[in-house]
């Protein structure tokens, strides 16, 4: 059993005051003698100084903390064993606060590298580890990890929100940036800290601001302070936000509004599209107005138009075109936001007829069969509400021009091809009214590019796996000739996973697809050499391995 203990960051100091002895070292020394004794005179001077004791050294701090697993009710960890100082190990000490409260529970083990802790279902805490010697001597902490507890271990979301970002209070207003979800982010809760151990629920929300209420401002504590947790449908909590004060909080001069969100597409015709979206928040300066973006699929050239500050426009376009749309905001500083998530759309041939909706997008376009001269394009089918008669297949130079290649009833396409050609290539479905799909993928036949051999090797290995959650361990080899100088490896995970925790390395992850950074002291890989990283991830539908990896871009076996 571990023994653990609370203790409050704020306590009353006691100083003990313990009788000192008495030495003087390096000044005169006088004595005086008893009556009829000799008078004897002596210069501390000259003895010698006792030689100082050395200071013990204390453990070095444990490294490498890490959540291993997350449940409900418990946390996991695993870290990498201190040095000793002067003196042997004998256990650790695990502190675990909760923050916004003046309580830090720790927990003693003994002299292992792994332990389990009881915590609460949807609570946040930031946990850290010490070492303890068998002479009392205590490490300096450990790195500090953020532990976020889901609110089940049952059902089809445990995972909770990321953390709502760049909070500021305007003038008795909250503003922030959403926060992102495995599923999808339902609402917000919004709290008040006194500045000492007390927070209080003031609210929630499922918009990106709230109004302060003018009793939240005042009362008694330090500093009052508000912070946000971002909710999911799953009844999972976020880590908190940053935190903001009372009064007001100016932004940066130079900070952008937030962009756009949930772009979409209320009414389409042949001619046009009606936008919605949802209103971006100012950063230091008032919205004034939105620019909207369109961009025809496999064409270099793009149209802009100007609106207001509103949340919905319409603008013009062609008929049968597929199009990319992104929006933009700009405010009165003359900052401009972040894109908006971007829309493709694809207009209908015509607005008249019994027919007005274009087929399906055709499946993934794939590439078999490739010779010097020739190769096989397949996809999946797609659908109609009325029927598909066909597919275009197109080759596109790159920048401007497409040109149909074949018109066929089926899903593949023997093509010729020929090195000097500009050999890209997509697939649009087609129904009897004229209308086409919106395109598949773009692939790429280059025959005379053969690829080239890899130049690294890629393992990856789950060490465990459990309801929702993996370890897993990759090892990169360099099997090229030449060093590597600073790497980043790049994967697409098959299925929902998500990594939670890495070490060894650092990494972005944008939906399935994932990239990998060396650490400070890791990013020589000599020729011949082998790097190792870790991470903790999340899962919930599959969690296949994946199979595709890129060193710096080049493909690794």
């Amino acid at each position: 059993m571990y023994g653990g203990s609370l203790f409050r960051r704020l306590w009353p100091a006691f100083v003990a005051a313990a009788a000192l002895p008495v030495a003087l070292l390096g000044v005169g020394l006088a004595t005086t003698p008893a009556a009829g004794a000799d008078t004897v005179s002596t210069l501390a001077s000259s003895v010698p100084p006792p030689t100082p004791a050395s200071t013990p050294a204390p453990p070095a701090p444990p490294a490498l903390l890490t959540a291993t697993q997350v449940t409900s009710t418990s946390v996991t960890l695993s870290w990498t064993a201190s040095v000793a100082g002067c003196c042997a190990i004998t256990n650790y000490t695990i502190m675990y606060p909760e923050p916004f409260s003046d309580v830090i529970p720790t927990i003693t083990v003994g002299n292992v590298t792994t332990a389990t802790i009881t915590i609460s279902p949807t609570r946040q805490y930031n946990i850290r580890v010490s070492a303890r010697d068998s002479t009392g001597h205590t490490s300096p902490w450990s790195n500090q990890i953020i532990v976020v507890a889901p609110a089940t271990d049952s059902g089809p979301d445990t995972v909770p929100p990321g953390s709502p970002t760049n909070l500021t209070n305007r003038n008795g207003t909250l503003y922030w940036t959403a926060a992102p979800d495995n599923v999808d982010v339902t609402g917000y809760h919004v709290y008040r800290f006194d500045g000492w151990y007390t927070s209080t629920l003031l609210g929630t929300t499922t918009s990106t601001t709230y109004q302060l209420p003018p009793s939240a401002t005042t009362g008694p504590g330090p500093r009052i302070q508000f912070y946000v947790r971002a909710r999911d449908a799953a009844g999972n909590l976020s880590a908190a936000s940053n935190t903001v004060d009372a009064t007001s909080s100016t932004p940066p001069a130079d900070l952008p509004p937030t962009a756009p969100r949930d772009l979409a597409v209320s009414r389409i015709t042949s001619t046009s599209a009606t936008l919605t979206w949802t209103a971006a928040e100012p950063g230091c300066c008032d919205v004034t107005g939105y620019t909207i973006g369109y961009f025809q699929a496999f064409y270099d050239l793009g149209e802009t138009v100007r609106v207001g500050n509103v949340t919905t426009a319409t603008i013009a376009l062609k008929p049968a075109t597929q199009y990319l749309v992104v929006v933009n905001a700009s405010d009165s500083g003359g900052h401009s936001s972040p894109s908006s998530n971007s829309l493709t759309i694809v207009t209908p041939a015509t607005d008249t007829g019994p027919d007005t909706v274009p087929p399906s997008t055709p499946g993934t376009l794939t590439v078999t069969d490739v010779t010097t001269t020739s190769a096989k394009l397949n996809w999946a089918p797609s659908t109609d509400n009325v029927g598909v008669t066909g597919y275009n297949v197109y080759r596109w130079d790159g920048v401007f021009y497409s040109t149909l290649v074949a018109t066929v009833p089926g899903t593949s396409y023997q093509l010729s091809i020929a090195p000097s050609a500009p050999n890209r290539y997509y697939v649009r479905a087609r129904d009897a009214a004229g209308n086409v799909s919106i395109a598949t993928n773009e692939v790429r036949v280059d025959p005379t590019t053969p690829p080239p051999d890899p130049t690294c090797a890629v393992t990856y290995q789950k060490q465990s796996e459990w309801s929702g959650g993996f370890v897993a361990d990759v090892t990169i080899k360099n099997t090229a000739a030449t060093a590597v100088d600073g790497w980043a490896l790049a994967f697409t995970f098959p299925g929902d996973q998500r990594i939670t925790t890495l070490w060894s390395a650092t990494y972005t992850q944008s939906g399935s697809a994932v990239t990998i950074r060396n650490a400070s002291w890791n990013g020589t890989l000599a020729a011949g050499a082998s790097v190792s990283f870790g991470f903790q991830g999340s899962w919930s539908g599959s969690n296949a391995a994946p199979t595709g990896f890129s060193l710096n871009g080049a493909p690794c076996r």
